[in-house]
């Protein structure tokens, strides 16, 4: 579903030149995602409304994990055969959105393909929302992100929750009291959810907490259990608010065999739900959420819990690929995972995850920004190093942590702050030279957790560390 404006003079030659750039960005094997939208939006600022959707339209937002839950379901809903545009060379903001449109669209204005499933940044939907509506939209989970962009929940929440149109199916994280509740405008709603898992917590993890009180009243939450952060089963000892009921739960994960099933209770046929089992490669409750929620938006697109069954099973559909990846080198694990920069949470749960993998081990933390270091014009703000729980590296098991990046100093004083023994902390200028601080002697693994715009250099310390190992 799309809004309909006229389209003018001035819109036929925004788009001529918003495909030009393409074509430009292409033949000089540039990226550039974001520069055709802004080319047609310099020439037609109402570019958006003017140019014609697909017939279908998916968003996916949410704080954390938007762009990895997008990809999976554009995965799976191009092996189940949907005729698909997507936003991922692109970009999640409206002129990464725009410049997917023009890619898509013939020099008519009409769309090539007519199903659209696009990463939609949550600040960018009081701008694209009220032009391109979609016909689903998942929210994945709202937490704080990006001090000086997203500020806390309560913000960002606002900013979607007034911009959700009401014909908009809704899928949500039930396990979310924040999220849960927007936009109650949009009355089609689909709930998914985790049920209680043995390595659950009895409350919020963190040192910061994004829900501290009950979102309606005020009053006191009392916490079931949690999964991850705030995520979990909670109630309100005022009002009695409490998580809404599932339509798809997941009821069993079994870690060893890479498998978790769900029970469709929306789709119950004389009290009995169906129930499917699918696999998942990578376990993390992170992975986790993020399979199920694309999983449970591909069902309410109408896939068949079959096709889907089959198409994770193959292996093509990988969970963990974009941020999280891993080789062995002469018997030493060398993983890479990713988080969002200048987001405790993300960083947090990166950090919380390295420290649950098995074995003694190295962690180089590169979370400063390397554009933002090479720009002389804007510095990174550090105050979120004291919202994320670097307090996971005082652990036994990591027996060396080295910082590289810009901000050392700044990240130096955090972990001192954590209890991190001074002796264990290594400070590097470069990738090259904390690979070669990395002490490979009486360890099982080698541990990067790098900003997502610092790829490159991850990736460029884990081959130099290969490069020690092979001799």
């Amino acid at each position: 579903m799309s809004t309909s404006t006229s389209k003018t003079p001035r819109f036929y030659l925004a788009l001529a030149a918003g495909k030009a750039t393409a074509a430009a960005l292409k033949l000089a094997r540039r990226n550039g995602g974001q520069l055709p939208g802004s080319v047609a939006e310099a020439i037609c600022p109402d570019f958006l409304a003017r140019c014609p959707k697909p017939r279908r339209v998916v968003f996916v937002t949410g704080t954390n994990g938007k762009t990895t839950t997008s990809n999976l379901l554009d995965d799976i809903l191009l092996a189940c055969g949907f005729d698909l545009v997507t936003n991922r060379a692109g970009g999640n903001i409206i002129t990464g959105i725009e410049s997917s449109l023009i890619k898509n669209a013939r020099m008519s204005g009409s769309p090539r393909c007519q199903v659209a499933c696009m990463e939609l940044d949550e600040l960018s939907s009081r701008r694209v929302l009220p032009h391109m509506v979609p016909e689903v939209m998942l929210v994945a989970n709202l937490y704080r992100d990006n001090f000086t962009r997203n500020a806390n929940p309560d913000y960002i929440f606002s900013v979607i929750d007034a911009n959700i149109p009401a014909s908009t199916h809704l899928v949500l994280n039930a396990d979310d009291l924040i999220s849960c509740r927007l936009a109650p405008q949009a009355t089609n709603r689909t709930y998914f959810s985790i049920d209680h898992l043995e390595d659950d917590l009895e409350g919020p993890e963190g040192i910061v907490c994004d829900l501290t009180a009950c979102p309606e009243c005020g009053g006191a939450l009392e916490y079931d259990w949690c999964h991850l952060r705030h995520l979990g089963r909670a109630h309100c000892t005022s009002c009695g608010f409490k998580n809404p009921e599932p339509d798809y739960l997941v009821t069993r994960v079994d870690k060893e065999a890479h498998e978790f099933t769900v029970r469709e209770l929306c789709h119950a046929k004389d009290g009995v739900a169906p129930e499917y089992t699918y696999r998942i490669g990578t376990y993390s409750i992170t992975n986790l959420y993020n399979l199920v929620s694309a999983l449970v938006t591909a069902r309410e697109l109408g896939v068949s819990a079959k096709d889907l069954q089959r198409t994770l099973a193959d292996g093509k559909v990988n969970v963990t690929a974009a941020r999280f990846s891993e080789e062995t080198v002469k018997g030493m694990r060398l993983v890479n995972t990713a988080s969002k920069g200048e987001n405790s949470t993300a960083t947090s749960t990166a950090l919380a995850t390295i420290c649950r993998e098995p074995g003694s081990k190295a962690v180089v933390l590169m979370l400063a920004d390397y554009y933002l270091a090479t720009n002389p014009k804007k510095t990174e703000y550090t105050g979120w190093y004291y919202q994320a729980d670097f307090e996971y590296l005082a652990d036994p098991a990591i027996k060396q942590v080295i910082v590289q990046g810009a901000n050392s100093d700044d990240l130096l004083l955090r972990l001192l702050m954590a209890g991190i023994d001074r002796d264990n902390i290594y400070l590097a200028e470069t990738e090259q030279e904390a690979a070669d601080m990395v002490e490979l002697d009486g360890i099982d693994g080698v541990f990067c957790a790098y900003d997502i715009f610092n790829g490159e250099q991850a990736d460029a310390f884990r081959t130099r560390v290969a490069e020690r190992l092979r001799g």
